[in-house]
């Protein structure tokens, strides 16, 4: 079995420096065998001998519905259970923790993430959308859903999404009001996220959005 690696291009867009940190841990602690370029373009020649290995929600979405992968699993799982892996202290911070609505049901990535906050001392602040109650995830579920990735999710980011009332195609006005108006009713400034588009969501909130890579890999933005 082959254990692909799909380090995400928002991901590494937004964190280049972070990404190839997090893809130097992925090989040299065997989590996977290869790092494959982009799911969107990569994900139908994964075989029923493959394990896809995620850092990206949307990534898991659109390979969860359309690869024949034979499993699929999260970065931070992976981690998480990695008893030697060496993570850096912030003992005293505070932060809120932002579920991503694309990953509303997937427990063993929100569970990870808060078991990594609080092994690094971060106290870990639940928001009133957590976990399965999530429908955020920035700007992007404000717009209307990509064509090319409701063409690869067609469960999840159609049936799915329209039952959960989100990519409402809003303008850009009440985009920004929506923004305000999530990140307001968060009772901390900082807010861990594992997704590039609820950290641009927070941020155009008012918010400082930190990301777990960012925290993991210990190249934070103090």
């Amino acid at each position: 079995m082959t254990r692909k690696f799909f380090p995400g291009c928002k991901v590494k867009a937004r964190y280049p420096e972070a990404s190839e940190w997090i893809a130097r841990q992925v090989m040299e602690r065997g989590y996977a065998d290869e790092i494959v370029g982009c799911c969107r373009t990569d994900h139908q020649a994964l075989t029923p001998n493959d394990t896809a290995v995620c850092i990206c929600n949307n990534c898991m979405a659109m390979i969860d519905e359309d690869a024949k992968n034979g499993s699929l699993e999260n970065i931070w799982v992976i981690i998480d259970n990695d008893t030697e892996f060496p993570l850096p202290d912030y003992s005293g911070r505070v932060m809120g923790i932002q579920d991503c609505g694309r990953a509303y049901d997937r427990t063993e990535t929100q569970d990870a993430v808060r078991s990594l906050m609080r092994k690094m001392g971060i106290e870990v602040v639940e928001l009133p959308d957590t976990r399965e109650k999530s429908v955020f995830c920035g700007q992007s579920f404000c717009n209307d859903a990509p064509e090319q990735d409701a063409s690869f999710a067609p469960w999840r980011y159609g049936a799915d999404a329209k039952k959960r009332g989100i990519f409402s195609g809003d303008d850009a006005d009440v985009i920004q009001t929506k923004m305000e108006k999530h990140a307001a009713q968060i009772p901390t400034k900082e807010v861990c996220c594992y997704c590039t588009a609820c950290d641009a969501g927070l941020e155009a909130g008012g918010k400082d959005a930190v990301n777990i890579l960012e925290l993991v890999s210990g190249k934070f933005r103090n």
